[in-house]
């Protein structure tokens, strides 16, 4: 469980920095205002980091590898990792010269005030795109060496830093917005460290030089050109969203904090399966094992589905006492708690789509083929995107806007969910037998009997959940949901879902 378990831990100190963020800045403008500005580097870190970079550079590197050993392979990293701090760099100053227009673009419904505020904070947080980005190019390196630790705790110690801020400085200094924003560029300096230092110690050695745009590099440019314009639209897609969403005082923020319960079951499983799913099934693909792997693909999405259900359900029950357990209190007024839950419910029924796609896309990457993933990222993008607008035409006066930007965002992942299987299935690296289908269907009533259950549970507890101690308030909900992962499991081990033993085999690898 080390990628699973080190994400589980940076999860869970997210949640504890989100609630310390909400407790001093609340849902308004100054919320709005961060959030635009946080969310703008990560902007660039799926489209150059964990997105188009990822997909192209792993098959490609373990090939050279394979091919040729570690030295030429650590030789090709560096190029690659010389090359992309060059291309980083110049769009970090660009970005810096013009962010006040590229943060009116974005968040046209800001008013002026807001939009002062996000641009300055912007042109601090801007600089942590450099370093997420060469995170993940190293982190991508140590991940084809089976080396899955390091990167699963980088991760951890951006909301270290942040936690660090939020307990000692921002009690004595105030404007915790300027403070985490200055505590972004200290964490991407820490996570780079933290990748950097096993690396050398496999034998990478970052040398200075002018890159070369060699047949490496040509090869590695036309394998990331599909996923850097999937990803690129993928990012658009959630731009639009973002776009609507300022027109609505708070709505970027209550999105910000649903989606963020509703990534947990992607950050634990979703994006620990991709990981070590891309690999496994990479190495396959080269020894012509197209049965195993299939048998890896099937297997990855019986796991995923295994937590991604029951999540699902756990969430869509619970959506209003999760929100207000976690967040209520301070500048986080009751109002806000209610806003954001229903933007949790609506997010929630898209959660085994978004999991289904990490566990799905690497039966493409191993392929080499990051064209197709790229279509029809692009149609399920379009659809989102024609959603949000659609959602801004008829909710923009009503106070509903948090909630339709959630809604098309979970049509359009099942969508895309879709689309892959097919594409898979035509190519015969999917056949989903009879035996998974029976699992999948016994999950799902263990998951119903257990949204039963979950759900009386916080209806005899109230009194305990909506509470003024947020101690209590999140001792109790959290005591429904360890009840509810027992039910579960516990049904579905009676179902024949999945059996102990079984369960126990199928996360030892990850």
């Amino acid at each position: 469980m080390t990628v699973s378990g080190f994400t589980l831990l940076s999860r869970i100190l997210g949640f504890v920095r989100d609630m310390l963020i909400g407790h001093y800045m609340g849902v308004g403008r100054v919320s709005d205002a961060w959030n635009a500005a946080f969310q703008f580097p990560n902007l660039f870190r799926r489209v150059f980091g964990e997105g188009a970079f990822n997909s192209a550079f792993v098959p490609m590197y373990s090939r050279i590898r394979a091919e040729a050993g570690d030295e030429k392979a650590f030789r090709f990293g560096n190029r690659v990792i010389v090359l992309l701090g060059l291309v980083l760099s110049v769009l970090f100053a660009l970005c810096f010269v013009f962010i006040r227009p590229v943060m009116t673009a974005l968040n046209t419904g800001f008013d002026a005030d807001t939009i002062d505020l996000a641009s300055s904070l912007a042109k601090i947080t801007s600089g942590y795109m450099v370093f997420v980005c060469l995170v993940a190019a190293v982190s991508s390196i140590l991940n084809s060496h089976k080396n899955f630790m390091a990167p699963a705790l980088s991760y951890a110690f951006l909301n270290i830093v942040f936690l660090g801020s939020l307990w000692f400085c921002v009690p004595r200094f105030g404007q915790p917005e300027v403070v985490l924003s200055w505590s972004l560029l200290i964490a991407g300096v820490i996570q780079l460290s933290v990748v950097l230092l096993p690396a050398f110690k496999l034998g990478l050695k970052l040398k200075a030089h002018m890159p070369k745009w060699d047949a490496d590099m040509k090869n590695l440019g036309l394998l990331m050109l599909p996923g850097l314009l999937s990803a690129g639209v993928q990012q658009i897609n959630l731009l639009v969203g973002g776009w609507v969403a300022s027109f609505q005082t708070g709505a970027k923020t209550m999105i910000y904090y649903a989606d963020r319960i509703n990534q947990l079951p992607l950050g634990l499983i979703g994006i620990a399966f991709g990981v070590v799913l891309l690999p496994e099934i990479t190495r396959k693909v080269r020894s012509k094992d197209e049965a195993g792997a299939q048998e890896s693909i099937q297997k990855g999405l019986t796991m995923a589905m295994l937590v991604a259900i029951p999540a699902m359900v756990g969430m869509a029950v619970l959506a209003n006492p999760i929100i207000y357990a976690l967040f209520q209190g301070g500048e986080f007024e009751t109002s806000d708690a209610l806003y954001t839950g229903q933007a949790l419910m609506a997010f929630s029924f898209g959660c085994p789509a978004y999991i289904m796609v990490r566990v799905l896309q690497p039966g493409y990457f191993a392929r080499e083929d990051t064209k197709t993933p790229m279509r029809y990222t692009f149609w399920s993008a379009g659809l989102n995107a024609v959603l949000c607008i659609l959602v801004y035409v008829t909710l923009k006066d009503k106070g509903f806007l948090h909630i339709g930007c959630a809604i098309a965002t979970t049509i359009a992942g099942w969508v895309n969910v879709i689309l892959l299987m097919l594409g898979l299935r035509r190519v015969g690296y999917l056949r989903l037998n009879q035996e998974y289908w029976k699992r999948f269907v016994k999950m799902c009533l263990a998951a119903v009997l257990m949204g039963a259950v979950v759900y009386t549970l916080a209806r005899v507890a109230e009194d305990w959940i909506y509470v003024d101690s947020k101690l209590l308030r999140i001792a109790t909900i959290s005591m429904i949901g360890a009840i509810g992962v027992f039910t579960y499991f516990c049904f579905a081990h009676i179902t024949k879902a999945m059996t102990l033993r079984e369960l126990k085999a199928g996360f030892r690898g990850s």
